[in-house]
Parts: structure tokens; sequence; C-alpha cells
């Protein structure tokens, strides 16, 4: 086992990706990605006005009002990342069971409400698969180890006792702090005069990074709507959420010495640090779709989510290898692994709001436009009972993390715009365009030195600041008298600014290791087949 990761790390190649409960998670757990029904995505996500599509269901329930036969479709993809890399299991593209539902439509014989509609629907609300690798110079000197020292002194990692300077007990720090320490990536040493300890870092000239994220959130919406004299549509659906993702990093830097003033090459380190993060979820939408015009086909539609409201488990592994020995020689490795204790959370994402205005012409081109907003910066996290943390109680907010959520995160746009055009007998041709606001402020990054029980699981130092997000959608669909299948293809393109770790001049914010430029441009090929009766 220790061969192996001396070997990836010799060769500077890497494994998985992880990340802490931080404010890098809120932006994963808030977000969505434009998945469903092909109608839905060729169409640019652009049909809560529209309605009459099972996709619908979890961002407008009322558009399921406009229902008037009844529905069930099932939909597959294939999503490609070509930027991407091949590592583990993971392939550049994978196919993915995207959804599956149906609506029952119940006409009334009631002069105000015309029909009343029930469905159900499964839909992969996040894909997390991706795959990122990195590499750049250190100048030198820099190296994750400075800042992993420095959170070794705001630990405490010594404390002094009757005995002496004693090492804390592992799960009492930061794990990156200890499992450095344990394997000689940095060192201790006590000051001048007794009073505290100085942590010693090494230097590196270069560092390799990859990263692999796989896993999904899991949306299943139970719906109910109601038509008001083919004017007014209302909707209610109750959203449960599954999560799995798993996650991980192997990290590797070449350490340098120096013999008599000059710069040598010491050897490779390494750190695997490895996450899963389990839970589950539950949400309520509420929408309403309005025809103001009885002769006319535009309609505006208004629809609310509440906060998802999460329980979550989070476990991670840890090991770093590194090319210093106890002596202080470099003549062999020294592993150090640990399993950090689980930590049990309870997540609330953000209200979210939609507007949107569509009409058809002719029975030829229909016409639909959107905006949504969600403040990603009013995410919050509450914990559970902490055994070795008595200072948190059951339920208790992390009042720290909100602050690093308003100086990190930012309000979120969605602009949606799509169109749907008769070009023969049963057969459509859709496109869509999907725009999404950056997340996160030009200044983020990861603080792991807040004041928080979060992260005393944290095994990672790196993370991506994220940029606008944009979206094009093409689709072809075919309608028969009960059977109808839709194609669609998206383009999916994000940049965004890496940086395996942040170390800042006392006294700024700013890092000062330069960020790599990353895309993470995704191709999607979406297929789904279904029947009307």
């Amino acid at each position: 086992m220790k061969s192996k990761y001396i070997l990836s790390a010799l060769l500077l190649s890497a494994g998985l990706a992880a990340e802490a409960q931080d404010v890098y998670k809120f932006e994963a757990l808030s977000g969505n990605d434009l998945t469903g029904t092909a109608r839905y995505v060729g169409m640019g996500g652009a049909m809560n006005a529209l309605g009459a599509d099972l996709s619908t269901m979890g961002t407008n329930p009322a558009a399921i009002g406009l229902y008037r036969k009844s529905d069930a479709a099932i939909t597959a993809s294939v999503t490609s990342q070509p930027d991407g890399i091949e590592l583990y299991d993971l392939k550049k593209a994978r196919a993915s069971f995207d959804q599956l539902g149906f609506v029952y439509s119940c006409k009334l014989d009631n002069e105000k409400v015309r029909f009343m509609n029930i469905g159900f629907n499964y839909q992969k609300r996040r894909n997390f698969k991706n795959t990122l690798a990195a590499s750049g110079n250190l100048g030198g000197a820099l190296s994750q180890s400075w800042q992993i020292a420095d959170i070794a002194a705001q630990d405490n990692l010594f404390y002094s006792g009757n005995d002496g300077w004693t090492l804390q007990e592992s799960f009492d720090v930061s794990p990156l702090g200890y499992a450095a320490y344990q394997s000689y990536l940095i060192d201790a040493e006590e000051s001048a005069d007794g009073k505290s300890v100085n942590y010693l870092p090494s230097e590196a000239n270069r560092y390799n990074y990859r990263r692999a994220q796989w896993g999904g959130i899991h949306e299943f919406d139970f719906n109910i709507s109601f038509n008001f004299k083919d004017r007014v549509y209302a909707g209610l659906t109750i959203g449960c959420y599954d999560i799995s993702m798993k996650s991980g990093v192997v990290y590797g830097e070449n350490i340098i010495g120096y013999d008599n003033g000059t710069p040598t090459d010491v050897g490779p380190y390494v750190m695997n640090s490895e996450e899963k993060l389990s839970g589950n979820g539950v949400d309520v939408k509420m929408g309403l779709i309005v025809r103001p015009i009885e002769d006319n086909p535009f309609r505006i539609g208004f629809s609310v989510s509440t906060p998802t409201f999460y329980n979550l488990t989070q476990s991670n592994y840890l090991m770093m290898t590194s090319p210093w020995y106890p002596d202080g020689s470099a003549t062999a490795y020294t592993e150090y692994e640990q399993d950090v204790i689980p930590i049990d959370y309870k997540l609330r994402t953000p209200w979210r709001i939609n507007l949107s205005a569509a009409t058809t012409i002719e029975n030829i081109l229909a016409l639909d436009l959107e905006y949504e907003f969600a403040n990603y910066s009013s995410t919050n996290v509450r914990y559970n009972t902490y055994d070795y943390y008595s200072s948190w109680d059951n339920g208790t907010r992390d009042y720290a993390l909100d602050t690093e959520a308003d100086e990190c995160l930012k309000g979120v746009h969605t602009f949606k715009v799509g169109a749907e055009a008769k070009i023969a007998k049963g057969l459509f041709l859709r496109a869509g365009y999907n725009y999404v606001s950056a997340p996160h402020k030009q200044d983020a990054f990861l603080n792991l030195f807040t004041n928080s029980p979060s992260y005393l699981a944290a095994t990672n130092t790196d993370y991506v600041n994220l940029g606008e997000l944009h979206r094009g959608t093409f689709g072809l669909g075919y309608r028969g008298k009960h059977f109808y299948a839709d194609a669609a293809y998206q383009y999916q393109t994000q940049k965004g600014d890496f940086y395996p770790f942040h170390y800042s001049t006392e006294g700024t914010i700013t890092n000062d290791l330069a960020a790599t430029s990353v895309n993470f441009k995704r191709n999607n090929v979406i297929l789904t087949i279904g029947y009307k009766f």
C-alpha cells in the first residue's frame, strides 16, 4: 500500500478529490444542473410558463396544471468532459439515468376547476461527476506545508502541561496539522524562551494535483396541480432528495532542501484525501401561471421554492507520505494515515424564486423567457451533538460559516430562454440558452482558520472560484398520437480559478500562489421516450 502512494508521488500522478464541509460545498449543494426530459433541456430549461412537461414539476408546480392528457416518460443521457482526465473508474464519458415520471390528468365536471392533475417525477438534480488536473511551479520555496504549519500553530498542536509540551489528541485538532507532523512534513521546536512551540514547514518547487468526484443529488417530486377555467393554473410539489457523493484528492509536491545554501531535490511528498457524503433532504415548491387575456395565449408564471433542508453525514480519510525521516534526513519515506471521525450536520440551502413569461404563435412557435434568483450566501449549517466538542449542542447554528458565506458567496442570477418550432407534422425543432452568474466573489478563498467545528474534519486545502456558467442547447422531437420521442444536445462551459492551497502574507487575504485557470466544459446528449394517454 505504501509503495503505491510513493510511486504516485514519484510520477507526480494522483487520484481522487475531496472537500471539507465549507462554503465551497454550499455551492455544490445549492446549485442545479440543467437536467430532465430532452424537451426541457433542448429549450434551455425555459418551460416554466409554457408548462406541460414532467421536468417543470421541480421548478414551477403550476406548469403540470396545463396537462390535459396523462403522460409517462423516461430519460437517459451520456455526459462527457472533453478537458477531463481518465481516473480510476471514471472515463471522460459516462451514461446516466436522468428522469422517470408520470402525470395522471383528471378532467373534472366543474365550471371553475377544469382539471386536477397529480404526478410523480424522479430527476437527477445534480451530477457530481467531474475530474480536474493541474500543476505548476511553487517558486522554489512556497509549499502547502506553510499553510498547514499555520493551522498547527492555531490549533496549539502541542499544549503546555505538567510534563512539558504534549501533543494533542488527533480528534482535538485539524487532521491536516496532525498528519503533517506525524509524517514529518512539518517539524515542531520549542521557542528559545520555552513559552511556545514553533512549527517549521518544508519547501517545494513544484506541485501536481489530480481530482475526481462522482455521485449526485437525486430528486423525487410529488405534485398536485389545478386548471381554473384555462386561465389560472396552480400547483404544489413536495420534493424529497437523496445525496450520494464520493470524492478525493491526491496532491504531490517536489520537496527541496539546501546543501551549503544550494537548493537540492529531497524527494516527493504526497497527500491522499478521500471523502464520502450522504444524506437526504426535503423542500416545498409552489407555483402559479396566469393567462391575463382570455383570447390570447400569452401567460406569465411565478414560483417559489423553500430552502432544501438536508440531514448529512460526512466521513473523511487522510494519508500523508513525506521524504523526511525522524533524524531529519531524507533517506526514507514516512507515512501517516488517519480516518477522521464522521461529522453529522444539517444544511439549509437558499430560497429560490422564478419569474417566467411565454406565448405561442399559430401553434407553430412557442417561446419562453425566465429569470431565477437564489442567494447562495444565505446557506447555513447546524450541527448534531458532538461528544468531543462540547461547546456545540444539538442543532446549534455555525455562525462562523455564516460569516464565511457572506464573504465568499453571492446571490446567483439565472436567465433562460427557449424556443420550439413545428417544422412538419409531428416534428419539432428546439433551441435554448441558459446563463448562471458566478457564485463566488472574486477574492473568495477556503479559510481553514475559521472558528468552526466543521474544520476539525477538513482534509483538503484546495478550492476553485467558479465563474459564469453558459449553456447552449439544441433539440429535436417527434409527436405521434400517443408515443413521442425527444433528443437534445447541451454544451456547457464554466471557467474557474484553481488554487491547491492558500497562503497569504500576514495582514492580507490575497493568495501568494497564482491561480491556475480551469474550464469545466461538458457535452451532454439526452434521449427521452414517452407515452400520452
